[in-house]
């Protein structure tokens, strides 16, 4: 019985060692790809909007949802103003909290 105890609890470390490992990878990679799009961003507002744009950046960098900051990358590409974006910013702020 103690041996089945012992071997129980090595085979549940090592289940958890996995877990974490592979939630732990996970992570990284998310946080590699928000990282990614905030550059994406911090680019496209500078070369679209100049200084300007650049206002919109810092709640930019407060996102943690990488599908909204995907959104607002997507949305960039077709605003033709920076007020039509920070609209749209907003709005992707506000079903990002209403979802948490």
């Amino acid at each position: 019985m103690e041996k089945g105890i012992k071997i129980g609890r090595q085979e549940g470390r090592q289940e958890g060692i996995q877990i974490g490992r592979q939630e732990g990878r996970q992570e990284g990679l998310q946080e590699g790809v928000r990282k990614g799009l905030l550059k994406a961003l911090e680019l496209g507002l500078l070369l679209k909007f100049g200084d300007r744009g650049m206002s919109l950046y810092p709640k930019l960098g407060q996102i943690r949802d990488v599908r909204v900051l995907e959104a607002i990358v997507e949305q960039l590409k077709t605003s033709d103003s920076l007020d039509s974006l920070a609209a749209f910013y907003r709005t992707a702020i506000e079903s990002e909290h209403s979802a948490n």
